[in-house]
């Protein structure tokens, strides 16, 4: 049956001949609103949509006399694969038509996709189409508009593998049209080329391929990512979005741990291989890790784990090693630390040099605008050697930042907030700071990145292109407002304190028109929402590391101009996380057999990633944090006593229906999952606890306590939570862009 036909029976039948049934029907802001006009008249009906790699599920609701009507049609993997005529049966209410394998409803087959995009043809119905052009049915969403010669029906299909839907119809000869009035909106909300995903701070260490490069578990337990499970994080955020059919991947920085040739080298072949399999689109910038320095370095470490549980060093030269006094077991030159040259290079497809399937790409020191680009000019523009600036006196410094336009209507802007400043000179060698207060050197010494950034904005916005912006370091506070309580109780380096990045290049980036920012750096789940109150917002999204605790990257959703979604994706799975566990092993017992320091085995029977990443948290929380960001009295006093002591203290009265359950340390721990974790730290947290810190706080917020320094730190503790418990939304959110 001709897809004419069927649609006069399905419109027949969808507005005038069903029984008045209640059914439920949920119109969310990514439901199709499909429109019917038939001789003069307009119908409405909406589909939800759910594509799957082998299946499609449409759920249909529409309303008449003030009753909603629903149910479904499912397409199983034959019909989504090769189908050949639309499917006429009648909608059934509260019930889900199961298509038979031939047929498909509201979509074509993704055969019939493929024949479209390799001849231009497709038949379909037993009528021929052919392609007359391909159009955007919305902000970077392809689409193909198709022709029946014969007879002048003409429609419009996404052009899309996992939902190739027909949203528009029109010059139909019986006088009906058909129009998805919502489809740039609600459609780019399961379109994965619209959505992006952003994994920061993997920390890559090529344990898989170079086993000598395991490192113990107790020198992790004090450090503030893995070292050893980091791969298999990184590898299985990747397989997590190819799962979602996400193409575009943006990386903001410390893609290894001290940018060492062997681990950058593991990662550009891991992209190498997700961008010929699935068709991953890459863009990476700059982070205080890769590269350490500006022209790199040689490097010793004392920390790798010999087969037989002992420790060993490992340099990446036999000089450095003799001046750090370390006796190298070995040494290999694939340690040495890259430099600006190196790492941009070994990345230079995935950002920072231009591509010919990039739309637009231009550096601070192009010579072109965007009316200009062609793809020669950003070629002979691209060289490091032509993105050099002046640091101070004749001394010049790189900058790799970047804009691309990857997919018609978003600009991804590549901020590298990187500044070595130059401290001694040794052996007529000059020695460079490292970069870990990010923005606020940027500030000082980049004025012209921040107008190219301003430049940027303006043109994104003359051009009617969505802008999101990505660097390393956060570009808005992240405490939540509790800075001075931070400051006053802990010092200016608890919490990152001493990363905050200067207001004054908040204030910049708000003016200049960023409205959408990612950062990594923090290992924090956090966003903060800047406003100057001229009109001009910013969010700064702070990415999660997905090799800490918790463990998580974001995707955003671009929703048309005007909208953008976020979603936070918890690492729930990592394959072969445990696979050095026996090494681990060996280890405890070899460290036990010589005296020498051990650690809590329990971390080795976590049930999964995000536990083991808790269990290598609460470590070290114990051993780190607690000794060097907070007053001595939590670590000599407050981590020691039980809930019930310290309720007491308080002046709460214990519930015998909900004991306090927990020690000071939890207590503790509690205040940092919440700060590096945001909401996601309720996983981890149960509600009965909350409720009880929030009552201590009730109950010491009106008493005079800096005299007491034991119950002065409780009530700061408690306020603290406080704060990091109610920020702006950190997990799903959208952001309004007009």
């Amino acid at each position: 049956m001709k897809l004419k036909t069927y649609l006069i029976i399905l419109f027949l039948v969808m507005t005038g001949c069903v029984a008045e049934v209640n059914a439920a029907g949920i119109f969310s802001p990514d439901t199709l609103t499909f429109r019917f006009f038939l001789y003069g008249q307009t119908r409405s009906f909406r589909i939800k949509a759910s594509a799957y790699a082998d299946s499609v599920c449409l759920r249909w609701t529409m309303q008449r006399h003030g009753i909603t009507f629903g149910g479904a049609y499912y397409m199983g993997r034959e019909s989504v694969e090769r189908g050949s005529s639309l499917c006429f049966m009648q909608p059934a209410l509260n019930r889900t038509i199961n298509v038979p394998a031939s047929q498909t409803a509201f979509i074509i087959s993704r055969e019939a996709l493929r024949s479209l995009r390799s001849t231009g043809r497709m038949t379909y119905g037993n009528t021929l189409y052919e392609l007359a052009d391909s159009i955007s049915c919305g902000l970077g969403i392809g689409s193909l508009h198709v022709k029946d010669r014969v007879e002048g029906c003409e429609m419009w299909i996404i052009d899309n593998d996992r939902l190739p839907l027909i949203w528009k119809m029109s010059n139909n000869p019986l006088g009906i049209d058909w129009c998805v009035e919502n489809a740039a909106e609600a459609f780019c909300r399961t379109d994965t080329s619209l959505k992006i995903a952003f994994i920061a701070d993997p920390h890559v260490q090529a344990v898989d391929s170079h086993p000598d490069l395991v490192r113990s578990l107790a020198s992790e337990l004090k450090s503030t990512r893995l070292f050893n499970e980091n791969i298999f994080a990184f590898r299985a955020a990747l397989d997590d979005a190819v799962r979602r059919g996400i193409k575009l991947v943006v990386l903001p920085g410390d893609l290894t741990d001290n940018g060492q040739t062997v681990n950058v080298r593991a990662v550009r072949e891991i992209l190498d291989s997700y961008a010929s399999l699935y068709g991953m689109k890459f863009f990476v910038t700059t982070g205080n890790h890769d590269p350490s320095r500006p022209y790199g370095e040689d490097c010793v470490d004392g920390n790798f784990l010999a087969a037989d549980g002992s420790c060993m060093a490992i340099a990446s030269s036999a000089d450095v090693a003799a001046g750090s006094g370390v006796k190298a077991v070995k040494v290999d030159t694939l340690l040495h630390c890259c430099g600006y040259d190196e790492i941009m290079a070994q990345y230079a497809a995935y950002g920072f040099s231009p591509d010919k399937s990039y739309l637009y790409w231009a550096t601070p020191f192009s010579d072109y605008d965007y009316d200009g680009y062609t793809f020669g000019k950003a070629v002979a523009e691209s060289a490091a050697a032509k993105r050099r600036y002046v640091l101070c006196d004749t001394l010049k410094a790189q900058d790799a930042s970047y804009v691309v336009e990857p997919v018609k209507g978003v600009w991804l802007l590549a901020i590298d907030g990187g500044v070595y400043l130059p401290v001694a000179n040794k052996d007529g060698k000059t020695a460079y700071s490292g970069t870990s207060t990010g923005y606020a050197n940027t500030w000082k010494h980049k004025q012209f990145l921040i107008k190219w950034i301003g430049k940027v904005a303006e043109e994104a916005r003359r051009h009617g292109k969505v802008l999101v912006a990505f660097c390393h370091y956060p570009a808005a506070g992240y405490h939540n407002g509790a800075d001075s309580v931070i400051s006053r109780w802990a010092g200016g380096k608890a919490f990152n304190m001493h990363r905050n990045p200067p207001r004054e290049l908040t204030d910049a980036l708000l003016k200049a028109g960023i409205k959408i920012h990612f950062a990594g750096h923090l290992h924090q789940n956090n966003t903060a929402v800047a406003d100057d109150g001229q009109g001009h917002v910013m969010y700064n999204i702070q990415v999660p590391s997905v090799s800490a605790y918790m463990p998580a990257y974001k995707i955003l959703t671009v929703c048309g101009d005007s909208l953008c979604r976020v979603q936070t994706v918890v690492l729930e799975s990592v394959p072969k996380f445990r696979s050095l566990w026996p090494r681990y092993f060996s280890e405890y017992r070899h460290s036990r057999a010589t005296g020498t320091e051990t650690w809590n085995t329990d971390i080795l029977y976590s049930g999964d990633y995000p536990s083991f990443c808790d269990m290598h948290f609460r470590a070290l929380v114990a051993s780190r944090y607690v000794e060097r960001e907070l007053p001595s009295v939590v670590g000599d006093s407050i981590v020691g006593m039980n809930g019930s002591q310290l309720m007491g203290m308080a002046g709460v009265k214990e519930s015998p229906e909900q004991p306090a359950a927990w020690t000071g340390l939890d207590l503790v721990t509690d205040l940092y999952r919440l700060h590096f974790a945001g909401s996601l730290a309720l996983r981890q947290i149960p509600q009965w606890r909350i409720s009880q810190y929030e009552a201590m706080l009730r109950s010491l917020e009106g008493k005079k306590t800096e005299d007491n320094k034991l119950l002065d730190s409780l009530k700061n503790i408690c306020l603290l939570i406080k704060y990091f418990s109610s920020g702006a939304p950190d997990n799903s959110f959208d952001i309004r862009l007009k």
